[in-house]
């Protein structure tokens, strides 16, 4: 791996990749495979690369091929204002920690999307919880990597499909003497694209919504418009008990005010943002100015 900064080279080590199995002891393991994987195995590289450092330009050279292993060069050369915008320089060790953790991640994940992820403190750390409730800590660039469309894809071609195919028993990422991931044929189904939302913020705050437009289809959790001051936007209403009070025959206008709880939850699924916003609980509501009462539905 070679680091250039305006202008100047340093030295580095490459990183090497090596499949283990009965079809690479014997040769039979079919070229163009080994020439789509090299290909994938440089696209994560790089992309970890991109997410530790940004604005940076990467290329990846394959430096040595032999049976069942091809070792890949990194050359880093920093773009746009140059490495005084940089977080860090780039260096080999950040990225073999980052490749690390995130191989690490997709088999802790399971293939699964996380169940929940938080920023514990100031540090770059997050810690995220699998489906079983299992508790894992990594730097936020190896959780981006993990649910970066790209990545996934490019995990997906090196990992997953290469340990699905008969006789590859094993993957190996090394950088010199030391082994910096692997994985085994039977965690092949844990790498590939993993797309379902992920939370990033939640977080609960009381505001007063005004009401623009109320949906009572049964259900729970029915859609109304509020205007939050600036903006018309979308609620879910979950708190039942207002509900039956509405039902029960409390006087309801269009443009009343409603002090309520609010949970406002952002998650991506891949590249996309989402938000989603909840009324969990009405603490107060007052009647709007000059306004009709409202009649409203009610279920036979």
């Amino acid at each position: 791996m070679q680091a250039v900064e305006h202008g100047v080279e340093e030295p580095g080590v490459g990183i090497l990749l090596t499949y283990k199995g009965p079809s690479v002891d014997d040769g039979t393991m079919d070229v163009y495979s080994a020439a789509a994987n090299m290909v994938a195995f440089s696209d994560y590289v790089v992309a970890a690369t991109k997410h530790l450092y940004g604005d940076v330009e990467v290329k990846a050279e394959v430096r040595a091929f032999q049976q069942g292993s091809f070792e890949t060069d990194l050359l880093f050369h920093v773009v746009g204002l140059g490495a005084t915008v940089l977080t860090a320089t780039p260096d080999v060790q950040g990225v073999l920690k980052t490749v690390k953790e995130s191989v690490n991640l997709f088999k802790f994940l399971r293939g699964k999307s996380p169940e929940k992820v938080e920023h514990t403190d100031q540090s770059n750390n997050v810690t995220v919880t699998n489906v079983n409730g299992n508790v894992i800590v990594v730097q936020t660039e190896s959780l981006s990597l993990v649910l970066d469309e790209k990545a996934g894809r490019a995990a997906e071609k090196f990992i997953g499909e290469a340990l699905s195919r008969p006789g590859v028993e094993q993957i190996q990422i090394k950088s010199g003497s030391e082994e910096v991931a692997s994985a085994k044929q039977d965690e092949a189904q844990f790498f590939h694209v993993i797309p379902q939302e992920t939370p990033i913020v939640e977080q609960t705050v009381r505001m007063g919504l005004t009401i623009q437009e109320p949906n009572f289809k049964d259900g729970f959790g029915n859609k109304w418009t509020m205007w939050d001051g600036s903006t018309s936007l979308q609620f879910a209403m979950e708190d039942q008990s207002f509900i039956d009070r509405i039902d029960n025959g409390e006087p309801f206008r269009k443009g009343d005010v409603l002090i309520c709880d609010v949970r406002v939850v952002q998650s991506r699924m891949g590249s996309k943002l989402r938000m989603e916003r909840t009324i969990l609980k009405v603490h107060e509501h007052q009647a709007g100015l000059e306004q009709s009462v409202m009649v409203l539905p009610h279920a036979n």
